[in-house]
């Protein structure tokens, strides 16, 4: 058995002592919290570890921990369908480890900000996502009062002072629909519409991750929405009047330079070189530029490489087109991955990176 299909064995150890860094930082905050340093004890290190928490009105946060380790071999999937099995066959035993964890972290943080709290709705499953290579154990729970609710504002953060991100761990925080987030820190390292996310390593300090969301203003969202379609209606509008009005003016000129001279033949001089299909080719380059390369972050680089190859491209071909490290490639790639932009599978010894649209055909 390869070392890798033995971590995954392994792997049986680590889900008993789930997110055992999440107590450890609140009860130490010189410790470190959830990654490397949490799973030395069982001498598993997983791959990467995503924490989500959905935000509710009243406060309470549905949770959601998965595990993600890398199955490269026929041994390391074996390896996995083999604790799949042990879970299901065993899962409360699997469950009141978890538990027991989570509740004395809901105790420290009780003593923390004041609010009585509690770990419900506890399960845990299991998955292989056969496209990209990996074996999933993710354990989901609610944690009650988890965050301060202050009349309609929702503050979370205190719940989790102290806490801090493994290099290998991503935490993503969304608030409810109708809401909009006032206050994130740290500054995230993403942050779309409802959610923001942040990638270790990072310590949030005594504070914690921090989000204050209050209901949207709909009062003044509504006249700002409906300004600014019009905004675009009439400078869409504008755009079409001129160009068929530049369009009729090209037209009218060409005519005129190709009218027949005195002598009986067109004056072909006067056709300007610049004129008809080239005018066309430059009227569509300029609806769509090219980004500069240095405005593109290292993901969005790997995409438009990818986009440029058809769809297809080896990974040391990245790495080698852009300079990189093979360490930093393979981050780069593990981010694209998680985030379902880019199918990855083998080719020999090699990795070979995949639009998702492509591998679907």
């Amino acid at each position: 058995m390869t070392g890798h299909a033995a971590r995954v064995v392994l792997v049986a150890a680590l889900v008993v002592s789930t997110l055992s860094g999440v107590a450890v930082a609140i009860d130490d905050p010189h410790q470190s919290g959830l990654g490397s340093e949490t799973f030395a004890q069982t001498e598993v290190d997983p791959d990467s570890v995503v924490l989500g928490i959905d935000l509710a009105e009243n406060g309470t946060a549905s949770w959601e921990v998965s595990y993600r380790v890398e199955l490269t071999t026929d041994n390391e999937t074996a390896a996995f369908e083999s604790l799949q099995s042990d879970i299901e066959a065993n899962t409360s035993a699997y469950l009141s480890a978890f538990r027991d964890r989570m509740e004395r972290t809901a105790r420290t943080a009780e003593n923390t900000t004041g609010r009585e709290m509690s770990i419900r709705g506890l399960s845990v499953s299991t998955s292989i996502e056969s496209v990209q290579q990996y074996g999933t154990v993710t354990y989901r729970f609610r944690w009650t009062n988890f965050a301060a609710v202050d009349g309609e504002t929702i503050r979370m953060g205190d719940a989790l002072a102290g806490f801090f991100l493994e290099s290998n761990t991503r935490l993503t925080a969304t608030w409810p629909d109708g809401y909009d987030a006032t206050t994130v820190s740290p500054e995230p390292d993403d942050r779309r519409d409802q959610t923001v996310t942040w990638r270790g390593p990072i310590e949030f300090g005594a504070a914690g991750p921090q989000v204050t969301a209050s209901p949207a203003s709909s009062g003044s969202s509504f006249p700002i929405a409906l300004l600014a379609f019009a905004a675009l209606l009439a400078v869409g509008m504008v755009g079409t009047i001129w160009l068929v009005f530049t369009r009729d003016l090209f037209d009218i000129a060409d005519a005129e330079d190709t009218t027949p001279d005195s002598s009986g033949g067109a004056d072909t001089e006067a056709i300007a070189p610049g004129s008809g299909a080239d005018r066309a080719d430059a009227e569509t380059a300029s609806e769509n530029p090219q980004p500069d390369e240095e405005l593109l972050s290292n993901e969005e680089r790997v995409l438009r490489l990818l986009d440029e190859r058809g769809g297809r491209v080896k990974q040391q071909e990245v790495a080698s087109e852009f300079d990189w490290t093979d360490a930093k490639t393979s981050q780069v790639v593990k981010s694209l991955r998680e985030d379902d932009e880019i199918d990855v599978f083998r080719l020999g010894r090699e990795n070979v990176l995949v639009d998702p649209e492509e591998s679907e055909l």
